[in-house]
């Protein structure tokens, strides 16, 4: 990495700060007071989350925050919250490896606190404290007294692995002297080998994590033959790498729901003719990703006729006398 490519790095001037970000140069004096953000609360996954909308200003900011860093190159092995790569490069880095050896960290972003994004800014890009302040200040969350990166901001996966640095090359140098091939995407860890990774390596690995303050989440780890193993949602065995069975079963499911939305339109509001499209949608593109090969032409088929039939947009914007609830006006 080389992050004096970065134009936020060195970064002395406040003036200059507000040009980069495309923010007003007054607001910048007190952070906190015209940039607060409270949560909302939200189900992901089946579980209640807490997330971060920022306004438009302040999203504005972190995207160029988010810009201004990518210029630094990252490394091979980091897989989440850097652009061209996802969560199925990083479970194809571990085909046709014998053995896996799998990390989750417990509350990554908020685990994240404001004197490692702090420390990352203030000494890694060379800012004076002052500037460095003020940008942890927009990329954290103040909570109960403690500051941490928040869920919802466009900078938190990218500065939970740039806070963080230092640990990740240490994991990759312990990868490297055990002939591990290692990924990192977002707070889960994957290490593979074709050879038997030993109980002593697992605890080797967590002591590194848990040196720089971060807890591994016990009941996520696992230490396993590579035998249709799921790595960051992919089902991986041998060179082969196939979509979980729960996400083929969402899509079948959605696409039984569009057929009964065909049968009787006026049972269904608007709102749940687009969110439905738009499910099935990212289930065939999520699939699609994964098994490039799998042939979901008749869902596709399916998705394309109910949208033009009921002319069913992509956002809840558009009005339409198909659906139930829907005022008129004359």
């Amino acid at each position: 990495m080389d992050f004096a490519k970065s134009r936020l790095y060195g970064v002395s001037n406040k003036k200059y700060l507000s040009e980069l970000l495309q923010l007003e140069l007054k607001t910048l004096k007190d952070v906190d007071s015209n940039y607060e953000v409270e949560p909302f609360f939200k189900e992901v996954n089946g579980k209640i989350r807490e997330l971060y909308n920022p306004s438009d200003a302040h999203k504005r900011a972190l995207k160029n925050i988010v810009k201004r860093l990518s210029y630094i190159g990252f490394p091979h092995y980091i897989y989440g919250g850097i652009p061209l790569v996802g969560y199925v490069d990083n479970a194809s880095r571990h085909l046709e490896k014998e053995y896996l050896l799998l990390l989750d960290i417990t509350n990554f972003f908020p685990s994240t606190k404001d004197s490692y994004v702090y420390d990352f800014f203030h000494n890694t890009m060379s800012q004076p404290a002052d500037i460095a302040k003020i940008l942890t200040n927009l990329t954290t969350i103040k909570k109960d007294e403690e500051r941490f990166l928040p869920q919802g901001f466009s900078t938190s996966p990218m500065l939970s692995f740039l806070s963080y640095h230092q640990m990740y090359e240490e994991l990759d140098v312990f990868s490297k002297r055990n002939n591990f091939t290692f990924s990192a995407y977002y707070d889960d860890f994957t290490f593979s080998s074709d050879k038997f990774i030993h109980t002593s390596k697992r605890r080797e690995a967590i002591a590194i994590i848990e040196k720089y303050g971060l807890q591994v989440n016990k009941k996520k780890t696992r230490l396993t033959i590579c035998n249709h193993t799921r790595v960051t949602g992919v089902i991986i065995h041998g060179d082969t790498k196939k979509a979980p069975k729960k996400l083929h079963k969402k899509m079948y499911d959605y696409y039984r729901l569009l057929l009964d939305m065909d049968k009787d339109p006026t049972k269904y509001t608007q709102d749940e003719f687009i969110d439905t499209c738009n499910r099935l949608q990212g289930c065939i593109a999520a699939i699609q990703s994964i098994e490039k090969e799998r042939n979901l032409e008749h869902y596709k088929n399916t998705l394309r006729y109910i949208r033009t039939k009921f002319d069913v947009p992509v956002e809840k914007k558009k009005k339409h006398l198909y659906f139930k609830n829907v005022q008129i006006n004359n």
